[in-house]
């Protein structure tokens, strides 16, 4: 195969048998013969491209494809055609992609991820599973009551599989703005009226602090109390950490900070060995690792609640839901557990 070969141009019968195949009208056919990049693309024509990227051959291409090397060199003129573009020159025995086909082999490589995700979801389907449920948490949530909530829903909906994507709220919000999620559980910032979203219980923030400590006695601890005190924060992307700097400030009160970590799940472990004192929401204080460590009612209280986030405008999945009544069960029992520990001595 020659490189004039590749770039010969598709014989006019050829587009016309195309266009009369589609019944297209006379007027839009005229239209496609001036301007063939508003044929639409052919999905064999793709992947055959893909597949001489992939392999760097003609031959090999056609034995990946279960087809004939000429079948292939015929797809890749018609794309080459209708796309306007030189895909692949000539190196000696070599077929080479130009620039433009490497660009565009990166957008197929993308189309064809998105036509994997369907077949698995057809395959799913065929498989009589149920359906398939992204679900977003907060971290803390995804360390404490989602685990707990997924257990029950898998009971309930055995033939649902379930994507859990652990972060930040703001995170959150934008990937069910962008469809990635079908419920995510965040905080919702009060400036967010345009979110699609259900409330939980409103809760409090506690203070953790690792066993013997000079203030585990106490029955309460205040925002006083942390004036000196070796600390640790949450991030700066943080909504509870907003609201602990505004607490802190209108108290004038400066603890010692020791360190700052991203994730909430992650406090615990650094009050066990030590490193400070933390304000962190209820639902870390649930996680197995806070068994370890000393958890107080915190004043002034501050207020935490998060949300069922959905996509905007969108139906409701049948199984984000049911999911959501379930988490509300979980934090109801989960809430009452932790009043008896802010009461142990």
């Amino acid at each position: 195969m020659d490189a004039a070969s590749l770039h010969t141009p598709l014989p006019s019968s050829r587009a016309d048998a195309i266009l009369s195949n589609q019944n297209i009208g006379t007027s839009m056919r005229e239209s496609y013969d001036e301007n063939p990049m508003e044929r639409p693309i052919n999905f064999r024509q793709l992947e055959a491209f893909r597949a001489v990227m992939q392999y760097g051959s003609m031959t090999r291409a056609g034995q990946a494809l279960a087809v004939s090397q000429p079948a292939v060199t015929r797809l890749i003129k018609d794309l080459e055609y209708e796309l306007g573009l030189e895909l692949f020159r000539r190196n000696g025995a070599q077929i080479v992609p130009t620039a433009e086909g490497g660009q565009l082999y990166r957008e197929v490589e993308r189309h064809f991820a998105g036509a994997y995700r369907i077949r698995e979801a057809a395959r799913a389907i065929k498989d009589a599973r149920a359906g398939y449920l992204h679900v977003g948490a907060m971290s803390n949530l995804s360390q404490s009551v989602v685990p707990v909530a997924l257990g029950i829903f898998a009971e309930r909906h055995p033939g649902v599989v379930v994507a859990v994507h652990p972060e930040q709220s703001i995170g959150l919000i934008e990937a069910i703005a962008h469809r990635q999620l079908d419920v995510a559980y965040a905080m919702v910032p009060e400036d967010r009226g345009d979110i699609d979203h259900e409330l939980f219980p409103v809760s409090h923030a506690v203070c953790a602090m690792p066993r013997g400590h000079a203030l585990a006695s106490r029955k309460t601890i205040a925002v006083r109390d942390l004036q000196g005190q070796d600390f640790i924060s949450l991030g700066a992307r943080s909504v509870l950490r907003a609201q602990i700097n505004a607490a802190l400030q209108k108290s004038d009160v400066r603890p010692k900070l020791r360190l700052e970590t991203m994730h909430s799940h992650t406090v615990a472990d650094y009050v066990r060995q030590g490193v400070g004192l933390a304000i962190i929401d209820p639902f870390a204080a649930m996680e197995p690792a806070s068994r370890d460590i000393v958890v107080r009612p915190f004043t002034p209280k501050i207020s935490l609640q998060f949300s069922a986030v959905y996509r905007e405008g969108e139906g409701r999945s049948p199984f984000a839901l049911a999911l959501t009544e379930i988490m509300r069960e979980v934090v109801d029992r989960l809430l009452g557990d932790l009043q008896g520990r802010l009461r142990e001595k």
